[in-house]
This record gives structure tokens, C-alpha cells and sequence, in this order.
């Protein structure tokens, strides 16, 4: 699995321009990490964890987007838009000072008067106990695009400890949640 990993993570678009880390080859010399090394949670569509409604979405084909898989929310906007969202658990150890970047693929359709949609809040959290350690909110486009957020985290956390969390119910809209990407660049200077 980490092969389809590394193949779909070349896909991606520049995410942050970072300072070329390395590790040990067998060699002894040093190798640049790759995209694949720094992700450090599952970005499949299929293991999102969607929350707050009844009835799930359910996992459609899609193929404007990477991957061809999305999950679909049909929203009517509401001032607690926390209430809807999907969270991605991390799958690996994160260390104090590392610069996480959680980036994700969506598009927004059936706005009133066309405006854009929006995601209330884009969070990296811990849990079980939520405590959000970055958040952002985004305007998103009709058409698919990769949006993007970073931040450092405030100690060491072991696997699962951390959630990149979407809460989407922040407008009338038809949202369309794609992959979503945890990042880590390590202790760079950026």
C-alpha cells in the first residue's frame, strides 16, 4: 500500500516549499524525503471518518479528482458548523516543533447566488480531548482545487493522538470532500 502511497503522492501539486531534509541510505550517504515519507495519515477518501449525520455519505466516484473518490454533503448552513465534519486520524508519531501541513481537495456547488462555499473550520487537533492547535477557515471554488494549512505542533504525540478535522456545515451547499493529506516537515526552519 505505501508504493500507491508514494505514486499518488507524486501527483500532488507543490505544497509548501521546505528545505530539502535527508535520511540515511544504506550507502551511508543522504537522501532527500520524499512527500510520501513526510504523510502521516491514511489520505484515501475511503478511511475519512465523517461524522454528524444520520446517514454517513457515502464514498462516490469522482474523477476530477485525485484518487476518483469523494465524499459528497448535501449542507444547509448552520452557526454550529462543527456539528458536520470528517476527521483523519494520524497513523504516525509527530515530535514538538514539527511543522504539520494538512491540505485536501474540495469543491462547492448549489450556493445561494453562486458565492463561494465554505468550510467553517479546518482544524489539526488533539484528541480524544479536542483542543485545536491550528484551525483556518476557507472560502471554496466550484471546481476542484487543493487548499492548504500549516502549523507547528506544541509536544510530542503519538499515533492517533492527532486529527486533521474539516467542519463543513458553514454554508448552503453542496461540498465535495476528496483526499485529505497530513503532512510532516520536521523541525525545518520554514
Amino acid at each position: 500500500m505505501r508504493h500507491y502511497f508514494r505514486a499518488a503522492i507524486l501527483c500532488l501539486p507543490l505544497l509548501a516549499v521546505a528545505p530539502t531534509s535527508s535520511v540515511a541510505t544504506a550507502q551511508g550517504g543522504a537522501a532527500p524525503l520524499g512527500a510520501a515519507d513526510r504523510l502521516v495519515n491514511d489520505p484515501r477518501v475511503d478511511a475519512l471518518r465523517p461524522y454528524g449525520l444520520a446517514l454517513p455519505p457515502a464514498v462516490r466516484a469522482d474523477k476530477g479528482v485525485q484518487f476518483g473518490k469523494a465524499l459528497r454533503f448535501k449542507l444547509s448552513g448552520h452557526a454550529d458548523f462543527w456539528r458536520i465534519g470528517v476527521t483523519t486520524p494520524t497513523t504516525r508519531a509527530i515530535r514538538k516543533g514539527d511543522r504539520i501541513v494538512v491540505a485536501f481537495w474540495a469543491r462547492a456547488t448549489g450556493t445561494d447566488m453562486n458565492l463561494p462555499g465554505r468550510i467553517g473550520r479546518v482544524q489539526l487537533e488533539e484528541t480524544p480531548v479536542v483542543r485545536a492547535l491550528v484551525e483556518k477557515p476557507f472560502e471554496i471554488g466550484p471546481e476542484w482545487k487543493m487548499y492548504q494549512m500549516s502549523g507547528r505542533v506544541d509536544r510530542d504525540y503519538a499515533p492517533g493522538q492527532l486529527n486533521a478535522a474539516l467542519h463543513v456545515d458553514a454554508a448552503k451547499q453542496v461540498l465535495d470532500i476528496g483526499p485529505v493529506f497530513v503532512l510532516d516537515y520536521g523541525q525545518d526552519a520554514s
